[in-house]
């Protein structure tokens, strides 16, 4: 699932496990930057700092190409 963090103003401090494979700095550092992140797994503790990113599926109307 891919996640993004909801404030800048309320980076995470926690050492949070995003991955199965344990911590990594790097995708923490990436989560609090702003990108949105592909995650194996979110913590229920982290989901007050991030959200889940939905895929909006285009919906061609007949003026479209």
């Amino acid at each position: 699932m891919k996640i993004k963090l909801i404030s800048k103003d309320k980076p995470i401090h926690s050492n949070f496990s995003f991955s199965n494979n344990g911590f990594s700095l790097s995708l923490l550092e990436k989560i609090n930057s702003g990108v949105q992140v592909e995650v194996d797994r979110v913590p229920k503790s982290a989901w007050k700092y991030v959200e889940e990113v939905k895929k909006v599926k285009k919906v061609k109307t007949k003026g479209d190409k």
